[in-house]
Parts: structure tokens; sequence; C-alpha cells
């Protein structure tokens, strides 16, 4: 794949720049109740909204995604899908826990989806289990070209260590297993879309066709966006609200 095509995977919008989405995921659990079961498919299929839920590597996770909203508006989108969510569960006898870290003695079943399965079979039990036990809020910042997000993208790095003691809630220890499993997770700056592209084909073909795959705590997404996913996941919507308009912040001041 040439540079060009692997650019052009990121889908950037003047119209959508500065605007945000949070994405929330949670761990699913019988109701009243810290036994954690992967009844995520159940779930999915009676929220019957994919756009705004969606499933993760684990049966035990589901993730809420707002719409790419103002500032003003994303406190209401997090309400609303945090409601819905748990309205829909009620019948299913299941509920949503917000932690940042779930239980060691878990089950670590694997979502019954292609792309999930295959992340999974390379990754020994214990890498497994540390994908499985994590959950987080990831932010989104939407850019209007390549070039600004790049130059958005290598400020946001050079203010990484406070944003991963922002939006730390575990005493580090939901970044400690992230790291276990992808040991690459700490972002670099690169100075051109080439680095980026070189750093990309250095992690393997498959990143550079699906670049969902650089998991990297800052990233540019294929959304057209920044990414930030460093913080972990909390019902407290006040703090996810807050979080992320930190992040926005950041990324105005050097769009």
């Amino acid at each position: 794949m040439s540079l060009q095509e692997f650019m052009d995977r990121f889908r950037f919008s003047r119209e959508r720049a500065g605007l945000i989405g949070v994405e929330r995921e949670s761990f699913l659990t019988i109701r009243d109740t810290s036994i954690v079961v992967p009844r995520a498919k159940d779930a999915l299929e009676r929220l019957g909204s994919p756009a705004r839920f969606t499933s993760e590597l684990s049966a035990c996770q589901i993730e809420e995604r707002t719409s790419a909203v103002s500032r003003e508006m994303l406190i209401g989108e997090l309400l609303e899908l945090q409601r819905k969510g748990d309205r829909a569960l009620i019948d299913l006898g299941l509920q949503k826990n917000y932690w940042e870290v779930g239980p060691e003695d878990m089950l670590l079943d694997v979502y019954p989806d292609p792309r999930y399965l295959e992340i999974a079979q390379d990754m020994n039990p214990e890498v497994l289990r540390a994908a499985c036990r994590t959950a987080a809020t990831h932010v989104h910042v939407g850019m209007p070209d390549h070039e600004t997000a790049l130059r958005v993208y290598n400020w946001a790095v050079k203010n990484f260590r406070e944003l991963c003691s922002m939006g730390d809630l575990s005493g580090g220890e939901r970044l400690k297993l992230y790291r276990m499993v992808v040991p690459e997770a700490d972002p670099v700056s690169f100075g051109t879309w080439a680095d980026f592209y070189r750093a990309a084909r250095s992690r393997g073909e498959e990143v550079v066709s699906d670049p969902r795959r650089f998991w990297t705590l800052i990233r540019i997404s294929v959304h057209g966006t920044i990414e930030f996913r460093m913080a972990g996941s909390t019902d407290d919507v006040d703090r996810v609200n807050s979080w992320a308009r930190d992040c926005h912040c950041l990324c105005l001041k050097y769009m």
C-alpha cells in the first residue's frame, strides 16, 4: 500500500472539525451483583442501536458512543446513552458497571466477531486476561485535514503524561494492564505523514491496511479525529464531560 492510499483511509471533514465524540466502555453484570457475565450479544440485540452501542473484545463488555456534537451538547448525550442502556438491560436481569478494571477472575469469553476472534487468537492467556479486564473512556476531537491533525496530535503527545494522570482512576493499574496488551502503547511524535506511515508499516502490513490496529494511547483515528484513549471508564458523567472538555481545549489551542 502506498503512502497516499494509507492517508486516504483517514476521513477528515471540515464540517466535523472541532466536534467531540465520546466512547465509554462498561462491564455487564447480573443485576445487583458484581458477577461479570458474557452477555454482550444479548445486550446489543436488546439495545438495537448499532450506531450508539457496540461490542468490545470481551463478550462481557459493551461500548456506548455519542454522536459528534458540540461541547455544550455532550453531557446531554452522555446522560441519555447511560439512561437508555440502563432501561434496556433491566428485562435481561443485567446492569452496566463502569469499572476501570474488571475482576481478576472474570470470564475471558471473546465477542463472536471475526475481527475480535482474529485478534484474540494471537494473545496468550495472560495478555487476553489483561485485555478483557480493562475498560476505557475514549475522546475524539474532529480534525479538518491531514496536516492539522498531525500538528494537533504532536502537541497532544507533548502533554501525554499529564493526560494519563488526569484520566487515571485506578492508581495506574489499567494502564499497566493495557501496556501488557500493547507494549508500544505510548504515543510518539511524527515529523510527517510519511513518518507515521513508516511507523505503521513497522508494526505489520495489517496495521497499514487497518490503522485501527495502531493502538497507541493517543492516535490519529481513521474517523478523522484525534483520539485520546488513556482515561479509564467511570459512571461519573461530570468527570467524563470534564475530561472531554480538557482534551477539546488542548486540540483547539493548536488547530
